[in-house]
């Protein structure tokens, strides 16, 4: 990723973030962005200088057709990938896989012998190439929406 194309990355990644965390129903719109925002700072403060962390730009004749970003030494050896974005056209075409493998080589390029990843709930076609990919599921989350009860306050 060069300099001039991570203003564009991060804008896209904050909004991707915002949508999966509204999607699995875990925040509100408002509440998502100002997680979105407090993670991009925490997560990466330098941008593309940040250590430890990988930025790549997938390109299939000429075009930009997705991008990733890794963190490496997440935990001891292990490589945790952040993002992983296709352009919606271009899926289906085996280009997921191509990323996969080159976030892959990345780890190990890091000294790192395990990659990870988190898929936010509802999105099956992740889910679905990261198990085909080889990949198992270490944790699972679920959540339920209680009713709230009146005159119990919430905190």
């Amino acid at each position: 990723m060069t300099p001039a194309e991570y203003p564009d990355w991060l804008a896209s990644e904050r909004a991707a973030c915002v949508g999966d965390v509204v999607r699995a129903g875990v925040l509100s719109p408002e509440d998502a962005v100002r997680k979105a925002d407090r993670d991009f700072t925490e997560l990466v403060p330098e941008g593309l200088a940040t250590p430890d962390n990988t930025f790549l730009v997938f390109e299939a004749a000429g075009e930009q057709i997705g991008t990733g970003r890794l963190r490496h030494d997440h935990l001891p050896g292990v490589t945790c990938g952040y993002s992983l974005h296709l352009h919606e056209q271009h899926r289906g075409n085996g280009y997921g896989r191509a990323a996969m493998a080159a976030g892959e080589q990345a780890t190990l390029a890091a000294g790192d012998s395990a990659l990870m990843s988190t898929v936010w709930g509802g999105n099956e076609v992740a889910m679905n190439l990261y198990t085909s990919a080889g990949f198992r599921v270490l944790e699972e989350r679920r959540s339920i929406d209680l009713p709230r009860i009146p005159g119990i306050p919430r905190g």
